[in-house]
Parts: C-alpha cells; sequence; structure tokens
C-alpha cells in the first residue's frame, strides 16, 4: 500500500493505492486562499500541516489493514513557507500566483541578465518562482527574513514535518529560479548575485529518493506503529503526468483541478530560444536524464467556482447546481466568448495583469450560458498552450485528461471538439497520488521501471471524441479568442 499527499490550491487529498494501482482510500480536506480582497494569494503552512495530518489519519483508519509501505508528497509549485530555527512557519505562504515579486524579478533579471537566467533555469522569466517571492519577503518583512532557518515550498515543507529533513527534490527546486538544472545544483551565479545564502534553502536531491521515515512524534499523533519511508516530494505536474500514463514523449497529461496544468516527457531541456519566445519552461523529470514541461493556466475550476459563488445561493451544494447547469446544455456551442484569466495569464503570456472578460452578453443571456461559456473558455486557453508547446518542436500526438473537471462529460466534449482531437480520460482522477505509487513501486523495486509500473497500474479510461459541427464553430471562435488577449491588453494595463 502507498499514501500519496497531494497539496492543492483549494486543497488536500490523502489516497491510499495499492501496488495494482487500485484506490483503497481517500480523504480531503479544503483548504482556505487569504489576501484576495487584497490582491493578495495565500495559503496558511499551520492550516496546510493540520488539515494533511488530519487526512493522513482519517485515510489510515479507513483503509485495509494492511502497511503502508511508503508515502509520496506532490504539490503546487512556487509557493514559499518561510520556517524558523525552530521548524515552525513565520508567516502564510505567498502562492506563485501572488502577482508580488514582480519588481524583484526585474532585479534578478539586470543582475543575471535575461538569457543567462533563462539558459541556468530552464524558466520562462515570471513573477511567480519561489525566489522573487524571497526577494519580496526580505524587503517587505526583514523581520520575518532575519529569523528565516529555511524557505521551502510545500512538498519539503510537509517532508520535513513528516521526517525532520530538509530535502527537495530536482524538479520543485527547478520551480525556485534559484536552481541549475544542467548541474543540478542550487546556482552559486544566481545566489550571490542577490545575496540569499543556499544555508536557506532545502538540500536538492534526485526525484524517487526516499529522505527518512516517519518521525516518533508525527507516528503517535497518526495511530501508527511501524516505520514508514518517505519519498522526497515532487511537483504535483509531474506526478499526475506519471498518474496518468504521459511517461515518454508524445504524451501530453491535461490536469484539470482548480487550476490546469499541461506536462509532456522530454528527451532533453528545451532550447533557450524556445522558452523565450513560447513561455513554456521546463524541469527535471523523475526519470534521469529526461525533463518536461511546466505550462498551466490559473482559472479552470476557479474560475467555474467563481461563477458559482457569485451566481448561486451559497446555501445550495455546488454538486446539484453543476447537475442542474448540465442538464440543461445542448450541444450547439454558446454564443459567448469567456477570456478567463481571472488570476492573470500564465503560458503563453505570463502577464499578471491580465483580467477575465466575458464577451458577447445580451439581456437573453442565461447564467446557463455563461456557465457553458466559462467551460469553453478554459479550453480556448489549453488550446493556446498546447499550440505553443507544439511551435516549440514538441509533439504533442495524445492527450490525456484526469483531475475533478475530468469527470465532467460536458467539459471533456467541449475540450475535445475545441482542441479537435480525441482525449483519453484518465481512469484515476486522483493522478498524483497514482503517480507517486507508481514511482513507489520502482524505488521498492517491485517493478523494474517506471513503464512497467505504469503498465500495471495505470488504467486506461473513456475516450471523447470531437463533434464534427462544433468543431467548425469552434475553429472559427479560436480565431476571435486568440485575438482577444492584444485587444484587451492595454485596457488591463490601465485597469490595473
Amino acid at each position: 500500500m502507498f499514501l500519496g499527499i497531494d497539496i492543492g490550491t483549494s486543497g488536500i487529498k490523502a489516497t491510499i493505492i495499492d501496488e495494482r494501482g487500485n484506490m483503497c482510500a481517500r480523504a480531503y480536506r479544503p483548504l482556505r486562499t487569504y489576501g484576495l480582497k487584497e490582491r493578495k494569494r495565500e495559503l496558511s503552512p499551520v492550516q496546510v500541516k493540520e488539515e494533511t495530518l488530519q487526512a493522513v489519519a482519517e485515510v489510515l483508519h479507513t483503509s485495509p489493514a494492511e502497511k503502508i509501505r511508503l508515502i509520496t508528497v506532490a504539490s503546487l509549485g512556487e509557493a514559499v513557507v518561510p520556517v524558523g530555527a525552530d521548524g515552525c512557519a513565520l508567516m502564510n505562504s505567498i502562492i506563485g500566483s501572488d502577482s508580488r515579486g514582480s519588481e524583484e524579478l526585474e532585479e534578478v533579471a539586470s543582475r543575471i541578465g535575461e538569457e543567462k537566467l533563462i539558459e541556468i533555469t530552464g524558466l520562462n522569466l515570471s513573477y511567480i518562482y519561489s525566489l522573487n517571492k524571497m526577494l519580496y519577503i526580505r524587503a517587505h518583512y526583514p523581520e520575518i527574513h532575519r529569523k528565516v532557518w529555511k524557505y521551502m515550498c510545500f512538498t519539503d515543507y510537509i517532508g520535513f514535518v513528516l521526517t525532520g529533513e530538509a530535502v527537495m527534490d530536482y524538479s520543485m527546486a527547478s520551480r525556485t529560479m534559484a536552481f541549475d538544472i544542467r548541474k543540478k545544483l542550487w546556482s552559486d551565479e544566481i545566489l550571490n548575485a542577490v545575496q540569499i545564502s543556499k544555508d536557506l534553502l532545502s538540500y536538492p536531491v534526485p526525484g524517487g529518493t526516499v529522505v527518512g521515515t516517519v518521525r516518533k512524534e508525527i507516528k503517535e499523533e497518526l495511530g501508527i506503529f511501524y516505520d514508514i519511508p518517505v519519498l522526497v516530494g515532487s511537483h504535483d505536474h509531474i506526478f499526475n503526468a506519471v498518474g496518468a500514463g504521459a511517461i515518454k514523449p508524445g504524451i501530453c497529461s491535461n490536469t484539470i483541478g482548480t487550476t490546469e496544468g499541461i506536462t509532456t516527457v522530454l528527451g532533453g531541456r528545451i532550447d533557450s530560444i524556445s522558452i523565450r519566445e513560447n513561455l513554456i519552461s521546463c524541469e527535471p523529470f523523475v526519470r534521469p536524464h529526461l525533463y518536461n514541461t511546466v505550462a498551466w493556466h490559473n482559472a479552470a475550476g476557479a474560475g467555474v467556482n467563481w461563477f458559482l459563488d457569485n451566481f448561486f445561493s451559497a446555501e445550495e451544494p455546488k454538486d446539484q447546481i453543476l447537475a442542474g447547469l448540465n442538464g440543461q446544455q445542448g450541444h450547439h456551442p454558446s454564443n459567448l466568448l469567456v477570456v478567463p484569466h481571472f488570476a492573470g495569464a500564465t503560458a503563453g503570456h505570463m502577464d499578471e495583469k491580465a483580467k477575465a472578460a466575458v464577451i458577447g452578453l445580451t439581456m437573453a443571456t442565461g447564467r446557463e450560458e455563461i456557465y457553458k461559456a466559462i467551460l469553453e473558455g478554459t479550453a480556448f486557453e489549453c488550446r493556446v498552450i498546447l499550440d505553443s508547446i507544439r511551435h516549440a518542436g514538441i509533439p504533442v500526438n495524445k492527450v490525456v485528461v484526469s483531475g475533478g473537471g475530468s469527470k465532467s462529460s460536458l467539459w471533456m466534449q467541449i475540450r475535445s471538439s475545441i482542441l479537435g482531437r480525441e482525449l483519453y480520460c484518465s481512469a484515476c482522477a486522483d493522478t498524483g497520488a497514482l503517480g507517486g505509487a507508481v514511482l513507489g513501486a520502482v524505488v521498492l523495486g517491485l517493478y523494474r521501471s517506471l513503464k512497467d509500473a505504469a503498465g500495471q497500474m495505470v488504467r486506461p479510461g473513456t475516450v471523447v471524441e470531437p463533434e464534427a459541427e462544433a468543431v467548425r464553430i469552434y475553429e472559427e471562435r479560436y480565431e476571435l479568442y486568440r485575438q482577444m488577449y492584444g485587444r484587451l491588453r492595454d485596457i488591463n494595463e490601465r485597469l490595473s
């Protein structure tokens, strides 16, 4: 049995998976995002820690009696957790989509040079990365910075809570914008330029490294009395890709949750020109010598939740609202165009000042049509990102969809028609936990390779095919959608 912890922007999942890839038990805890009214986006590390341990305790006590052989951790990238010498978080975590750090990015780029920075890190330049947040904290919260023992992300923070070891895998280290993805070390050139000591960062190790066992105090709190090894945490994009079976070039993992990730495995690093032109970054994959794309947008499920929160009563369960909305939809595309930049534009644009827009409203427009247009808008945004990936010379022969959004047959049908291709929906929605189990099974020697483990543990789900008439209409709409960002950019700059 494997226990996978998956920390996302809106919640924490703890899932137990057996050696054949079957889900045996699952627990979920929602998370609150703080600071939205002040245009900030923060998570509470205290809440993340408490809810993680509660979810783990619940899933352990509702699962079969077999022992857990390994714990894996996946999380959102970039979010910074300043930790003091006592091991406690010193403030809320500033997550990647929080625009604080923009000025700090300019400072780093001016000191290193944009081309050099991209070459070292494999990243398209953006305010989202951890280093920018660290520099923001140093500038605006100097009393906090002086107390920092380690600046962590959520994978190494929860790994530290469980084991007492401050260790970070290469993929998460790369999301800091302080990691040399060629040498697989913290970059002295970058850190020295901004006067941040590598001692303030967790020690980087390859993905798949066992970092320790669960501490005695945590075992007692969880009610377990045997040793459980803990695998170093990984970027959730990677575990989702592995859990979807996207473990070789040509297969793209599209995970639809609060945010949306688009990940495909690469043989080598993306060259600097392609990164700069297409705004698609790369990071070290869990298999040695391989890399993967990192592309996403911030408001897939988040855009749907915004609509539900603002157009319906909070007393009505969201599942019931969605069932009613889905049941009222026909096959014809909506008459609206939604640009889903509710939390800025990411891959393809990287613009924190971008804002969402609904085009085409009339007195006859109802909530049902706005809802459908939001689903369409997220699919258009996904197509923009896939086009950028292909323009970078990366083949996309197959798209495997997972996450909570993949359970919506309406959303998948819309997406298939907008992308103009078959979509392969994963049989397991919790691909983050499954991906961790697949890697864990290889680490423990149950399978010889990631390919063998995925072949036995990852099961195919349904296949959704595009509808010809919808494809024709959406093809015309896509051309309009591609124009909207440029037309709105100046307006959004002025609104900001």
